[in-house]
């Protein structure tokens, strides 16, 4: 279950419904506390609502467990945020 949720979660961000994203990801993480996917989307979704601090706490874990973050996601946080990381 926690793949449907985190697909879902996916779609409501292509839709720019962020906070149906997040909840969707934090569902899947319930279940699963180690999907990366979940983690690294769900930073996307906290960059979009401009909460940069737990976009950059999501990114730092979905790397722990193996996620690639795109560089040029990073590169529009840094921008946004004013930090490195």
């Amino acid at each position: 279950m926690p793949g449907a949720y985190n697909n879902r979660g996916f779609a409501y961000t292509q839709k720019g419904e962020y906070d149906q994203a997040i909840s969707d990801f934090n569902k899947s993480l319930e279940a699963n506390q180690r999907d990366a996917g979940a983690y690294g989307h769900r930073a996307r979704a906290y960059y979009f609502k401009k909460e940069y601090d737990k976009s950059w706490e999501d990114v730092k874990k979905a790397k722990e467990l193996g996620f690639d973050i795109p560089a040029d996601f990073l590169d529009d946080l840094r921008k946004a945020s004013g930090r490195e990381k």
